[in-house]
């Protein structure tokens, strides 16, 4: 059990270590050289160790590979050399914003399954500033692949109609199977923190302003102090800010200041702040801020969990509806208002299989039968915060054939999905016409889905 348990520890390293390889790497012009251009579109340039490492990748992921799945791989680098490439007709393009979050989310994904910045700067002999400088081009290139693929797709919409005639196409035999879906409820509670904890906190805030303006550099305090993972690394930068992008009582302060001027400690619902004004660009701005939330101590903690256990006896004996407990008691904006409802992102509704639920959760869910509510579980979130929550199944709809009664949202999303598969082929095979395309002689063998050498 404990060899299993360090394989799977070790496989699930090994994969993140492969997929910050597969990002960071950069080939220079004697690299090309050497390894080999077995195809370009455009400008854009397709190597020989780019279609190897994706295929490792997917190998490092469990995925067999045969010779058609080689294929294809092949052709869909082809497609997003082609999105790349039509991109700059365009003038499709992505803020440096939105490359430094999602650049800060996967070396904070990576950083924490690998046990530390340190352990990765060690691993690649590289700075984190070095290794965010090699990532930055392959995680743009993969930002404008998802928007020129958004605008290709996105007016398509799908009607009842299209959905009855799309699942009359399926007899009986092939009809897909819908796996096991739940509806789960939850209500979450963060300790409350003392009034001493929060004076500390403001007054540790206030000292690191001083230290601002008595001259030291606030990118390198936001860097040592902030907790906000999402900045810190990057000197508590976010830049090319519009209205409505953040919480509204951060927007309020960050409006509000001049260029160069620091804010007075400021509080919204993540914790305390104090922010800088770097540059206004008429309706963008660009800023830096500490954040800092009351820390919380083991005594917070178990009263918490002992309201929770009260608020979970009241619910057993009926006292109260979960619905009225999650309003009157939840921390977790997002359900407390809809009688504590999880929502499914992808779907937009709350019913989940058990494999789209966090696995803590799945865990616990598998164990109750419907309308049964769990013990207080105590839970540390990805921002750090602290809490107890309680979950209750409200529904379970075992694994069948797929029906238009029961099923029709899925359905129809299946449906719209191959509706815009359509009108990806469609768009493939217009752009080929249009396009500069060339493919190394030893990969013409391959039989491609589409004419990409217009033949």
């Amino acid at each position: 059990m404990l060899k299993n348990q360090i394989y799977l520890k070790f496989m699930k390293i090994f994969k993140l270590i492969f997929l910050l390889l597969f990002t960071i790497v950069n080939f220079s012009f004697s690299q090309e050289k050497i390894d080999g251009i077995i195809a370009s579109v455009g400008s854009h340039i397709i190597l020989k160790s780019d279609l190897e490492q994706q295929i490792l990748q997917y190998k490092s992921q469990g995925a067999y590979v045969d010779s058609l799945f080689e294929v294809q791989i092949f052709e869909d680098l082809l497609f997003q050399k082609l999105l790349i490439h039509k991109s700059e007709i365009d003038s499709i393009e992505v803020s440096d914003n939105e490359i430094q979050n999602e650049l800060n989310n996967r070396l904070e994904n990576y950083i924490n399954q690998l046990g530390g910045e340190d352990q990765l700067e060690n691993y690649f002999n590289k700075n984190i500033f070095e290794i965010k400088d090699e990532m930055y081009t392959p995680i743009k290139n993969s930002l404008i692949v998802q928007k020129s693929k958004y605008e290709i797709t996105s007016s398509i919409k799908i009607t009842p109609t299209e959905v009855y005639s799309y699942f009359q196409t399926f007899n009986y035999d092939s009809l897909p199977i819908i796996n096991q879906k739940v509806i789960v409820a939850q209500i979450l509670k963060f300790p409350p923190p003392t009034i001493q904890s929060i004076e500390e906190t403001k007054n540790k805030l206030e000292k690191l302003k001083e230290r601002v303006i008595n001259g030291e550099s606030f990118a390198t305090l936001a860097i040592l102090y902030s907790e906000d993972p999402g900045s810190s690394r990057n000197g508590g930068l976010y830049t090319s800010i519009r209205r409505g992008m953040f919480v509204r009582e951060f927007e309020s302060v960050m409006f509000s200041l001049e260029e160069g001027e620091i804010s007075n400690v400021f509080q919204t619902e993540y914790g305390y702040h104090i922010l800088r004004l770097e540059k206004r660009k008429r309706d963008n701005v660009d800023v830096r801020h500490i954040l800092m939330s009351p820390k919380i101590s083991p005594i917070d903690l178990n009263n918490t969990r002992d309201l929770m256990s009260d608020i979970r006896d009241s619910l057993i004996l009926n006292k109260i509806s979960f619905r009225e407990a999650a309003k009157n008691n939840s921390d977790d904006l997002d359900t407390k208002y809809n009688g504590g409802r999880l929502i499914n992102l992808s779907g937009g509704d709350s019913f989940f299989e058990l494999h789209e639920l966090e696995n803590s959760i799945k865990l616990e869910i598998e164990k109750l039968n419907e309308n049964e509510i769990t013990q207080p579980l105590y839970v540390k979130l990805d921002n750090g915060k602290e809490a107890y929550r309680l979950f209750k199944l409200i529904k379970r709809i075992n694994s069948h054939k797929a029906n238009l009664k029961d099923d029709y949202k899925k359905i129809s999303q299946m449906a719209l999905e191959k509706k815009k598969n359509d009108v990806i082929s469609k768009w493939i095979e217009d752009e080929i016409k249009k396009t500069h395309i060339y493919i190394d002689d030893k990969f013409k063998s391959f039989k491609l889905q589409y004419n990409w050498l217009n033949i």
